[in-house]
């Protein structure tokens, strides 16, 4: 074992877990540990939905947009790709990995009445990376490996009290896979290697609340709130590298609004801003885990009909980023260091009733070089996200 392991600045960085992004794909996500944007129409703009629903997918976004999306489902898949590169604690112990997961996206809406919606929608992500190898050559250590997978399913109903006003709420039903191993702690004895607990499951209930008017024919705002969503142990992690938090990784809190306007006809352009509570999850809060901050984050998108067949869309998202340079050594399995990405999409029209969609959700190349306690480490990341999906009225 060298000295690096030994400086006091390194041992303050006394446990290294791939635990700070549970919630969502973790080294592919935008923001911290969340996608740039959920349903496939809005994730070409951005992101951008707040005040923007286009399919039965809107529950992931503002429940209250579920009022203006008539009798439909859309089913879409989610390909999430990415390459990260790291160097760990010595200048020489460097890292290359892909990283990759499938996932479901969609949703089903039934117009009730004019006043009255039940709908159903479906958002979820994950991300996988094999290290190959321990992270550092020391007693115990198990190549470095991480999963992360989750699913939120939202029922949700709508009530419009005027025809350009909607109120929405949903239940936030989550499920959560996670396993890791080659997590590294610190003891009074050196840096030694933390087993691994194979995979294990959680679930949680939050809410989802919103509301949406339509203030002309052009102009649209809205805005939505999402509780904190408690979620149960992940097993035997609990007596580890979840242990500040009891085994629990609890989904965030999120704040936002949003604005959609149609300067012409076949143009309209959306804009969201949102604030994502990390603070409020105590394992983001360990003091020698992931320690992330509060993460406010901007969404801008375009959509240009083109033709009675062909929507065509653009955006992008910019946020700040929720960990610092000193906590690199804490976020290594999982490093979560977008902070802008770029979008396109589009929608082919079949018949009145049916749709074909894409987007791809482009995160360009990023690094963060460690400094106080992590320094001597770094990461590196760019990825993308493709979406393909298929919306059928009825």
């Amino acid at each position: 074992m060298t000295t690096a392991f030994h400086t006091p600045a390194a041992l303050r960085a006394c446990l290294i877990a791939a635990c700070c992004a549970l919630a969502a794909p973790g080294a592919l996500a935008i923001n911290g540990s969340q996608l740039g944007g959920y349903g496939i129409k809005n994730a070409g703009m951005g992101g951008a939905s707040i005040a923007l629903p286009l399919d039965a997918s809107a529950a992931a976004n503002n429940p209250a947009g579920m009022a203006f999306v008539p009798s439909s489902f859309i089913a879409n898949i989610v390909v999430l790709q990415g390459e990260a590169s790291s160097n760990f604690v010595l200048p020489d112990n460097k890292f290359n990995v892909t990283v990759g997961q499938l996932a479901p996206e969609g949703g089903i809406n039934y117009v009730i009445s004019p006043e009255v919606t039940l709908g159903f929608s479906v958002s979820g992500g994950g991300a996988s990376a094999d290290f190959g190898r321990p992270l550092l050559p020391v007693p115990g250590a198990q190549t470095a490996v991480s999963t992360q997978v989750a699913l939120e399913f939202i029922p949700n109903m709508t009530w419009k009290p005027r025809s350009d006003l909607a109120l929405g709420a949903g239940l936030v039903l989550a499920q959560q896979q996670f396993s890791a191993q080659g997590v590294l702690a610190v003891t009074p004895g050196g840096v030694v290697g933390v087993p691994g607990h194979g995979i294990q499951t959680a679930s949680g209930v939050g809410a989802r609340i919103g509301v949406l008017w339509r203030a002309t024919a052009q102009l649209a705002l809205g805005a939505t709130y999402k509780t904190l969503t408690p979620m149960g142990p992940l097993g035997e992690y609990a007596k580890d590298i979840l242990a500040y938090s009891e085994g629990h990784s609890d989904i965030p809190p999120e704040f936002g609004v949003g604005i959609a306007w149609k300067p012409a006809d076949a143009v309209t352009l959306a804009a969201d801003w949102m604030l994502i509570g990390y603070s409020k999850v105590k394992l983001m809060q360990d003091p020698n885990g992931p320690l992330w901050q509060d993460q406010p984050v901007l969404r801008l998108g375009l959509a240009w009909d083109a033709s009675a067949a062909w929507t065509l869309r653009t955006g992008a998202s910019r946020n700040r980023r929720p960990m610092d340079s000193s906590r690199v050594l804490q976020n290594f399995l999982t490093p979560v260091i977008f902070e802008t990405s770029y979008t396109a999409g589009a929608t082919l029209r079949l018949d009145p009733t049916s749709d074909i969609s894409m987007s791809l959700e482009f995160n360009p190349a990023t690094t963060l070089e460690g400094t106080g306690p992590s320094t001597g480490s770094s990461m590196r990341n760019e990825g993308y996200v493709l979406r393909l999906g298929y919306q059928k009225l009825f």
